[in-house]
C-alpha cells in the first residue's frame, strides 16, 4: 500500500486509461469484510479478489481517465478515507514527489493551462512541484485560491514529513509500557514506512534524540514513540498514565505541526453538542467546552425541558468569545430527537457530543480531529480507560477496550462524526436510550468504520444515583482494572480539577 500511494501521485499526467489491472502484494483491511468506495464516475466494471496476503483489483471506465485518478480510486477502495465533510478541491499537476501523501485525494488533474473554465475556479488548492510550469505567481491564470509548492519536505514553507496514512499510532495500547531503546540500535531509515511503524508498536521510547533527523523525529512522535535525550527523562516504569500522557502529547505535536493540513489550511470546523435536562450540571458542561483549545469550534446547547439559562451560565458563554447557540426542546421529545434538533442548528463540518457530567481535558476535541484524520473512519471516539465511580469514590484505569484500533464501540460521550456521514445514515435515531449505540450500528451497517483512539483527556463519571441511563452495575467497572485511585483522580490531561480528592501519584 505504501508503494501504491507513491505510484498514484507519480502517475498524475502520465497516461489516460480505460482499464487498470492492479495487484497489491500485502493488504490488510481495517476490519474483516471491509471495502471502501472508489468514488469516481463512469465505472463499467469493478472486480476485487483476495490473493493470499494481497489483493487484485480490476477496474474499467467508459472514458479515458488520468492514471493518477484511477490509482487514487484504488487507494480509497483499499484504505479508509475521511468522508462526509466539505473539503477544498485539490488539483494535482505532474511531477510531484511527496512520498505518496494525500494519495487518496487525487480527484482532479491539470496538465494543460488551456484546460481552465473561465466561469468556475479550477482549483481551491493547486499542488505543484518546485519546477512546475504552474507556478504560484500564475495562480490567477490557473484559477486557484491557494497554491502549494512542494520541494522535498517543504510545502510552501511548511515542513510536511508526517503522512497520517503511515505515521500514526494505530495498534498502540493504552496499558503498554514497553521498551526504552537507544535510537542507534534501531537502524532507522531516512523515512519510516508502514513496516517500520509496525515494529515500533512495542517500543515506548527512543533515546538519543539529537542523532535523529527532523523528519524521523517527527515520524516517531506521530507513531506515539516518546523521543528523549536520555533514559533518565522517561516516566517511572509502572506509571501507566505518565507514559500514556507523554505518548499522546508527542502524537499531537507531530500530527498537528508536520502533517498536510497546516500546509493546505484545511483543519475542519467542529460543532460540540451538549444536551442536558439537568440545569445543575450546566456550568460544569459549559466549562468543559469553553476551555477546549481547538480553534474552529461552535457550541450548541440543547436544554431538554426548556429550562432557561441561569445568569451564571449565560455570563460564562458571553465571556467565552466563541460561537454558541442555545435551543430549548420540549420534554416530550426523546434524546435522539433532541440531538437531531441540535444537529440541525450546527454549522461545523464535524459533530461531536459532550456529556454534561463527564470530564474533558482542553485538548479533547483536537484528539478526535487528529484520530479522524489518520484513521479515515466515519466515527471516532475515545477509549473508556478512566472511570470515576462516585458511589465507590474511586477512579479506575480499566483499558479493557483496546485503544487505537478499528472497533464497534467507543465512549458515547466522545463520539465524533461528520455532518454528511450522519445525514447519510439517517441521523440520530429518535429513541430515548442507547442513542450512541444506535448510531454506531447504523454506521457499521452502512459499511462505515468506527475508530477508538486513546482515552487520555476523558473521564467517564458513574453517579451513585439511578439517574445514569446505563444498566451496567458499578461492580462491573471494578473488575479487570489495571490501577485503582482513591477519589477523583486529578491530572490536567484528564480534565479533572485541581480541587479533586486526590492527585495522580496517589494510587494503589
Amino acid at each position: 500500500m505504501d508503494a501504491l500511494r507513491v505510484v498514484a501521485i507519480e502517475s498524475v499526467g502520465a497516461a489516460n486509461l480505460t482499464h487498470l489491472d492492479l495487484e497489491v502484494s500485502t493488504w490488510v483491511p481495517p476490519k474483516p469484510g471491509w471495502l471502501g468506495h472508489v468514488g469516481i464516475a463512469g465505472v463499467t466494471e469493478l472486480r476485487f479478489e483476495s490473493r493470499g496476503t494481497g489483493v487484485r483489483v480490476e477496474i474499467a471506465l467508459q472514458v479515458p481517465t488520468d492514471a493518477g485518478i484511477i490509482l487514487s480510486a484504488c487507494v480509497r477502495l483499499l484504505e479508509p478515507a475521511s468522508s462526509g465533510s466539505p473539503h477544498s478541491r485539490i488539483t494535482w499537476t505532474p511531477g510531484i514527489r511527496c512520498h505518496g501523501m494525500l494519495a487518496a485525494n487525487v480527484e482532479n488533474v491539470l496538465t494543460d493551462k488551456a484546460d481552465v473554465d473561465v466561469h468556475v475556479r479550477r482549483a481551491d488548492v493547486l499542488m505543484v512541484s518546485s519546477g512546475s510550469p504552474f507556478r504560484a505567481d500564475e495562480s490567477t491564470e490557473v484559477g486557484a485560491e491557494r497554491v502549494v509548492v512542494i520541494d522535498g519536505d517543504a510545502w510552501s514553507g511548511n515542513q510536511v514529513c508526517v503522512d497520517p496514512s503511515v505515521h500514526r499510532p494505530v495498534g498502540r495500547r493504552s496499558d503498554s509500557v514497553g521498551r526504552v531503546v537507544p535510537a542507534s540500535s534501531l537502524a532507522l531509515p531516512a523515512w519510516l514506512d508502514s513496516s517500520d511503524v509496525r515494529t515500533l508498536r512495542e517500543i515506548s521510547s527512543v533515546t538519543g534524540a539529537t542523532a535523529l533527523s527532523p523528519a524521523v523525529h517527527a515520524q516517531l512522535q506521530a507513531v506515539g514513540v516518546v523521543v528523549l535525550d536520555g533514559e533518565s527523562d522517561a516516566p517511572a516504569r509502572d506509571d501507566h498514565l505518565g507514559w500514556q500522557v507523554a505518548s499522546v502529547r508527542a502524537r499531537r505535536e507531530a500530527l498537528r505541526m508536520f502533517s498536510p493540513p497546516p500546509a493546505l489550511g484545511s483543519w475542519p470546523t467542529v460543532s460540540v453538542i451538549v444536551a442536558t435536562h439537568r440545569p445543575d450540571r450546566l456550568i460544569h458542561a459549559l466549562s468543559m467546552v469553553t476551555r477546549q483549545t481547538y480553534p474552529h469550534l461552535q457550541l450548541i446547547v440543547a436544554m431538554h425541558g426548556e429550562e432557561p439559562l441561569t445568569p451564571d451560565a449565560l455570563a460564562l458563554l458571553e465571556n467565552w468569545g466563541g460561537n454558541w447557540s442555545v435551543i430549548a426542546v420540549s420534554n416530550e421529545r426523546n434524546l435522539g430527537q433532541v440531538l437531531q434538533e441540535a444537529t440541525a442548528r450546527a454549522d461545523g463540518d464535524l459533530i461531536t457530543k459532550m456529556d454534561d457530567d463527564d470530564y474533558y481535558a482542553p485538548e479533547h476535541v483536537w484528539d478526535l480531529v487528529l484520530a479522524r484524520m489518520y484513521s479515515g473512519a466515519q466515527v471516532v471516539g475515545k477509549a473508556l480507560d478512566y472511570i470515576f465511580l462516585e458511589g465507590e469514590d474511586v477512579t479506575v484505569f480499566r483499558p479493557t477496550y483496546r485503544a487505537e484500533k478499528y472497533a464497534d464501540f467507543v465512549a458515547g460521550g466522545t463520539i465524533m462524526i461528520s455532518r454528511g456521514d450522519l445525514a447519510e445514515v439517517g441521523g440520530w435515531r429518535p429513541i430515548p436510550k442507547s442513542v450512541d449505540r444506535a448510531l454506531l450500528d447504523r454506521v457499521l451497517d452502512h459499511g462505515g468504520l468506527v475508530y477508538r483512539t486513546h482515552g487520555v483527556g476523558y473521564v467517564y463519571v458513574r453517579h451513585s444515583t439511578t439517574s445514569n441511563t446505563s444498566r451496567v452495575p458499578d461492580e462491573h467497572f471494578l473488575t479487570k482494572t489495571t490501577a485503582t485511585h482513591k477519589g477523583l483522580l486529578f491530572h490536567e490531561e484528564l480534565g479533572t480539577p485541581s480541587s479533586a480528592h486526590t492527585r495522580a501519584d496517589d494510587h494503589s
